[in-house]
């Protein structure tokens, strides 16, 4: 312990003073007595004022130097050189992802953490203060809680307020922050987390402080609700990362009324699949939802339930612009679904696509100045479909618009397996009598190749996506790409992928086939433009309303019903659901929080001076009311002798 005000022990010479104050002071009573016998007390007075004779009562006089100790004491600002100090500056990042929600013991491992970063700061101080950061905002960027500040309480305030989001891990963002934050290599980072797997690649000195363990759950992972036909068909996968056989009852509700339910016995570490269909009559533009009933106890409930909203029959507006006399593609597009409303037109006909969600060139691609004029009133948010297009291309370049003719039989030599478009799709066998190859535009997506190059590919523009086949695709003499099993196959799920994408809420950046208008957690929502007069909010599960800026939405982080308005007219409805079987699996590696000494002096930290000057003066407080309340109370004992002897 030391001192950083050392003169303040001069007022303890003030000590012997109050003490000679007890000795000298004079305690003289004058009474009227109606008897000499009252002489024995006046004596007794006369005595007591005798200057150095022991006192009658010490602990009055004790008290009041107790109370002068403490005073100095306090003042003199004693402080504590203990280990935790260190130089630079402290970031503190608390993980409140969706797996910090597992429960432990009554608490969840946020708790834990919270728990954890509380005696953190109380633990270690930092010449340049501490940061407190997130790694998951629930508002936009907002990753810090509290800027660097050397105020613990206001770092125990800010942490206390950290509350939990239902979004996947993803800590590039907020080490990528924490890195623009730092001054110097003295800054240190301290992670307080359940898993310190695939952590990013920082320059800065990352000290890991573990919570959680091991954790039983049963969940969700797979979830899609679509119309087949007449049918509703919604598909849910339970995944069971316990280590014993888990049996279950699958409850499907309709906003939240229960409609069905299956039980199923799911082996340990596998996923089963349950499918209900049904009639769809009168579930159209409802919330439907699945619910886990658990018979054993589940420490993640977050995973137990998700819900999407069951589409409606919306028209699918296709115009069809071709004079191509020997394409199959209009009865191939007839039979894609009875909600199909396909419109043919000539080349010279076309003066725009109008309110059509999907336009269609069929080597019929208007030529000239004419085309690019036609093409400008294309509307927003409509998909365009080129087949054989040549060298009259609108919306690229003009070095994608040079074009390279092949006479021969083409070969593929390589899909994008990866892509939607290809899933179950296999056109390595196709042939080719006749193509065109050209430059790919920037951004654009090669997704069938042949030797000479991109035989079908992918692009954007604005709103819209536009799919380009360099061969006249459904010409027989050409290929056999509209007789085979493939080639229709890959038309229809063109169509259903632009078709998803022609509705009010689109996913961002995925490029996955999913339910309309569900999304995961952590996922932004592009939302079709409007008018700029129109204000467009959406309503989060919490009943907060968000203002939408850009047409985006990315305040995805919570599990369960959106609401988006403009202005104040209800539009539309989407849900969010977890769906991660990473974060179901509520993995852990927990680590040893930093020692104090050890940890402390090999990795630069220096002792840490801790005042605690107000322990001190609260004692003195205490005393000073004790010495108050004795005072009054002996006055009190001497009246009442006094009183008792005049009686007598």
């Amino acid at each position: 312990m030391q001192f950083l005000n050392p003169a303040a022990f001069y007022l303890l010479g003030v000590i012997p003073i109050v003490v000679a104050l007890h000795f000298l002071k004079l305690r003289r009573h004058p009474h009227l007595v109606p008897s000499i016998m009252l002489w024995l007390s006046t004596d007794e007075d006369r005595r007591a004022n005798v200057p150095f004779q022991r006192l009658r009562n010490i602990l009055l006089p004790l008290l009041q130097v107790l109370f002068l100790l403490l005073v100095t004491f306090s003042v003199a600002r004693p402080a504590l050189r203990r280990p935790g100090f260190m130089a630079g500056r402290a970031i503190l990042i608390v993980d409140n992802t969706a797996s910090m929600l597992s429960a432990e013991k009554g608490k969840t491992r946020l708790d834990l953490a919270k728990q954890a970063a509380l005696k953190h700061i109380e633990q270690v101080s930092a010449t340049g203060g501490m940061m407190l950061m997130v790694t998951s905002p629930s508002e936009s960027d907002a990753y810090i809680r509290e800027a660097f500040t050397i105020d613990t309480s206001k770092l125990q305030s800010a942490i206390t307020n950290i509350t939990p989001t239902h979004i996947p891990r993803d800590l590039r963002p907020v080490f990528d922050a924490a890195a623009r934050y730092s001054e110097s290599p003295q800054d240190n980072v301290f992670f307080i987390s359940d898993n310190f797997e695939n952590l990013p690649d920082t320059p800065l000195s990352i000290h890991k402080i573990g919570v959680g363990a091991d954790a039983e759950n049963v969940g969700i992972v797979h979830f899609s609700v679509e119309r087949v036909a007449d049918r509703y068909k919604v598909l849910v996968g339970v995944q069971n990362f316990t280590d014993t056989l888990r049996e279950i009852d699958v409850q499907l509700a309709v906003e939240n009324v229960q409609l069905d339910e299956k039980t199923a016995a799911i082996p340990p570490g596998e996923t089963k699949s349950i499918l209900f269909s049904g009639d769809p009559s009168g579930l159209e533009q409802r919330i439907i939802s699945a619910h886990l009933r658990l018979a054993e106890a589940d420490d993640f409930t977050l995973d137990n339930s998700a819900s999407a909203i069951l589409p409606a029959v919306s028209p699918l507006r296709i115009l069809l612009v071709s004079d191509n006399q020997n394409s199959l593609l209009p009865r191939l597009l007839k039979s894609y679904g009875s909600h199909t409303q396909l419109s043919t037109i000539t080349p010279s006909d076309y003066h725009g696509t109008n309110d059509a969600d999907i336009a269609i060139f069929d080597g019929g691609t208007p030529s000239g100045q004419e085309a690019f004029e036609s093409f400008s009133e294309v509307a927003s948010g409509t998909h365009l479909i080129f087949i054989n297009p040549g060298s009259n291309l609108p919306f690229i370049a003009a070095e994608s618009r040079t074009i390279e003719t092949d006479t021969g039989i083409g070969r593929v030599i390589k899909t994008d397996e990866t892509h939607p478009l290809m899933a179950n799709v296999s056109l390595q066998k196709l042939q080719v009598h006749g193509s065109t190859h050209r430059r790919l535009p920037l951004l654009s997506q090669s997704l069938v190749e042949t030797e000479k190059g991109a035989l079908i590919w992918l692009a954007s523009e604005a709103d819209s996506q536009f799919l380009v086949f360099e061969f006249d695709a459904f010409n027989p003499r050409i290929s056999d790409f509209a007789t085979s099993i493939d080639g229709p196959l890959f038309v229809y799920q063109c169509l259903a992928w632009l078709e998803a994408r022609s509705t009010l809420l689109q996913p961002l950046t995925s490029d996955t086939v999913q339910t309309r208008h569900a999304f995961r957690t952590g996922e932004q929502v592009k939302i079709a433009p409007m008018s700029d007069s129109v204000t467009l909010s959406v309503q989060k599960p919490d009943k907060k309303r968000i203002r939408v800026a850009d047409s985006i939405f990315t305040e995805t982080d919570q599990v369960g019903v959106y609401t988006l308005f403009a202005d104040d007219t209800q539009l539309e409805r989407f849900t969010v659901n977890l769906l991660d079987a990473k974060v179901s699996a509520l993995s852990h590696s927990a680590t040893a929080p930093v020692p104090e000494v050890p940890a402390a002096t090999a990795g630069g930290f220096q002792p840490m001076t801790q005042e605690i000057w107000r322990i001190p003066a609260l004692l003195a407080f205490i005393v000073l009311l004790l010495e108050w309340w004795f005072y009054h109370r002996q006055g009190l004992s001497v009246r009442a002798g006094i009183l008792s002897k005049g009686a007598a």
